[in-house]
């Protein structure tokens, strides 16, 4: 069961962290009310910047060119999340003021909002559609899960991972040092009981060969059912581009041209990031990457 990225919480900062009391949780509304009520779009993203679960939210919102705001999460103490009783992962949405958790919950709700204001309802049908189901519960379990040991195999590739942290507006010097340090060596820690709990033996060897599958897949393409964007080509993208600008994501480009097409491809038909942000943050890992 992937928790969203519970996995980039690290289980070895519990003991690190401040007791917080939780807020009472939002309830959340019917799709039908909380679509019926919004004029605009209010969509704001807790997150961890290079979260797989967070990013393909970010990679769905974009592609439906639905505002949105995102709110980085402090990974040592998760005091940004404080409100939420009883989930600490992310992503977490607040839509229309209303909490949702889970980022496929989170795509269903926002797909059926878009569905009532437009009228178009050929996203949402599509998350009915048990081809769709496959590849969303195959990125989420096959594909995002690998992403984790692969750029942690070693302390140097942990550390790589932890700089997004300084690209962080909201983090001051104090809270990206302590973040750099005790998250680069937690997650390189943690890379061995990840990989037994998957039952990863050579994880970027199983990375390339499950990247294949979905390749396989899309054939000729250039995208699952042809000339059409699909749900799963945003979902896997987003998963992917979770981990651009590092090493890992540049070997794989190398190892397999078609996957370097295929992500061009898709960033192109997505369009530029719907993300609102009171000052322009130019960010070296992460989706947004150059």
């Amino acid at each position: 069961d992937p928790p969203d990225c519970n996995m980039f919480a690290l289980h070895p900062f519990r003991h690190l962290r401040n007791a917080y009391p939780a807020a009472k949780h939002f309830a959340l509304r019917s799709k039908s009310s909380l679509a019926g009520e919004l004029q605009a779009p209010s969509v704001k993203i807790y997150q961890y910047e290079i979260c797989p679960f967070c990013c393909k939210v970010k990679a769905f919102l974009d592609w439906q060119k639905l505002a949105y705001q995102t709110v980085e999460v402090n990974p040592l103490t998760k005091a940004e999340i404080k409100f939420s009783e009883g989930y600490r992962k992310v992503p977490i949405a607040i839509i229309d003021g209303a909490q949702v958790n889970d980022s496929l919950k989170i795509l269903s709700t926002l797909a059926s909002m878009v569905a009532d204001k437009t009228g178009d309802a050929a996203v949402a049908n599509t998350l009915n559609e048990p081809e769709t189901a496959k590849w969303l519960e195959w990125a989420d379990k096959e594909l995002a899960v690998l992403l984790f040991p692969n750029i942690t195999r070693s302390f140097p590739e942990s550390y790589q991972a932890f700089k997004y942290i300084a690209e962080v507006p909201t983090f001051g010097p104090g809270s990206k040092v302590a973040n750099q340090l005790a998250g680069s060596v937690a997650m390189w820690l943690a890379n061995g009981k990840l990989k037994r709990k998957y039952n990863i033996t050579d994880e970027r060897k199983q990375l390339l060969e499950t990247l294949d599958v979905w390749l396989a897949a899309v054939g000729d393409g250039p995208f699952l059912k042809g000339d059409s964007l699909t749900l799963p080509d945003v979902v896997v993208y987003g998963v992917v581009s979770s981990i651009r600008g590092l090493d890992t994501y540049s070997e794989l480009m190398k190892s397999s041209p078609r996957l370097s097409r295929w992500i061009d491809t898709v960033r192109a038909q997505i369009g530029d990031s719907m993300r609102l942000e009171d000052a322009k943050v130019v960010r070296t890992f992460g989706p947004t990457a150059p």
